[in-house]
């Protein structure tokens, strides 16, 4: 097993009490979702001047807008009078450059915080409006994509932050791609569960039967052919089940496996694609690159036992304005896999709550579940 992905020895998995333990989701709000990057959006989600999002991660709230100057800030969604949230709906526009509280009008200039006017009808004297400047979140805008962090001492460091990364996302241009289908799912599972069913394909034959005939080396419950402890055995197979990628004659992730005649721009004539690269950044999100299409999966919790799937699909415009092209050939293959891992999620989440102390087992193919609770533990004291 030694040229192997795989771990020599099974190991311990985190405490299943973690899964619903309501401290520990609240030491993981502090140690985690307050102090990495959290993806946001694509900034075209924020197309114009004045359109707003807002980003809820459990009990946190951050609106992101783009000023009447062009550019794209992020506050905490909260009215520095009394705490009163000042955007409520998901996404919108503002009237005017000012961020405006409902409840009692007081109003923010959008562009950098400072409080403008309070309702009052006189100023006390010892009240000084510039200390009452909405709380600025950090941002970062990479690649077209919008990251915030609650943490403003933080320092963005690309290949760190990403668990698997490839420079190959700064060829395809994302920036310049259009977001051609947006879709939401709740999961009554903790957000750790998510995580744990994307790193492993031990459930991929009877979980995913349409993506493992897609992927073959899915089919043999591995990620990847290094995970096969006799995988050198092999090495000369050209069936793709033992070299990875695409079935024969498929392209890309969609109904019928066809790329319907568009391919990137900066894929054109590559000759190696594997059929997907995947970039992986916790706890928030992962990307995925296809031929012909990229989609952005983010991940936020809700509380301890439940979470929001967020998915955009991201096209070039060219393969959007081709009537030829139809999107809901990737789109209806992948929201089809997506549910089906929701279900599993949910299936695990079910059975943590029985009296156990004992935790659960990871093993030889779990190898990312165990890179993931190394780095959940190095934040995290579960116990």
């Amino acid at each position: 097993m030694a040229n192997s992905n795989n771990l020599e020895q099974s190991v311990q998995s985190l405490p299943l009490q973690s899964y619903y333990n309501s401290e520990n989701f609240n030491d993981e709000l502090k140690a985690i979702w307050q102090k990495e990057w959290i993806y946001t959006c694509h900034e075209k989600s924020i197309k114009d001047p004045l359109d707003f999002i807002t980003l809820k991660i459990s009990n946190y709230n951050i609106v992101i807008l783009r000023d009447k100057n062009n550019q794209i800030v992020a506050y905490l969604n909260t009215c520095r009078h009394r705490g009163s949230i000042l955007c409520e709906e998901e996404s919108g526009k503002l009237k005017n450059n000012l961020l405006v509280c409902k409840y009692h009008q007081w109003s923010y200039n959008a562009s950098n915080g400072n409080l403008v006017r309070t309702s009052s009808f006189e100023v006390p004297s010892n009240f000084n409006p510039e200390e009452h400047a909405l709380e600025k979140v950090q941002l970062k805008l990479w690649n077209g994509l919008v990251f915030v962090n609650l943490d403003n001492e933080a320092k963005w460091n690309t290949e760190s932050m990403f668990q698997d990364y490839d420079e190959i996302i700064n060829e395809v241009g994302l920036e310049d791609f259009e977001v051609g289908h947006s879709w939401e799912k709740t999961i009554n599972c903790n957000w750790k569960i998510f995580w744990e069913n994307y790193s492993e394909c031990l459930h991929c034959p009877n979980i995913h039967p349409e993506l493992s005939e897609l992927v073959p080396v899915y089919g043999r419950r591995i990620m990847d052919i290094k995970d096969s402890p006799d995988w050198e055995k092999f090495i000369e197979t050209p069936d793709p089940k033992y070299q990875g990628g695409l079935k024969k004659g498929a392209e890309t992730w969609s109904l019928d496996g066809s790329a319907q005649g568009n391919i990137i721009k900066a894929l054109q004539g590559t000759n190696d694609f594997p059929g997907h690269i995947y970039l992986t950044n916790w706890p928030s999100m992962f990307m995925a690159i296809f031929i012909d299409h990229v989609r952005i999966v983010r991940v936020t919790p809700i509380n301890e036992k439940t979470m929001s799937l967020s998915v955009d699909w991201f096209f070039e415009s060219e393969t959007l304005n081709d009537p030829n092209y139809d999107k809901k050939n990737v789109v209806d293959f992948a929201t089809l896999v997506m549910g089906q891992d929701g279900d599993a999620c949910e299936l695990n989440q079910k059975g943590v709550y029985n009296p156990t102390s004992k935790p659960g087992t990871l093993m030889p193919e779990e190898y990312e579940l165990k890179r993931f609770h190394d780095w959940l533990r190095q934040k995290v004291n579960y116990v």
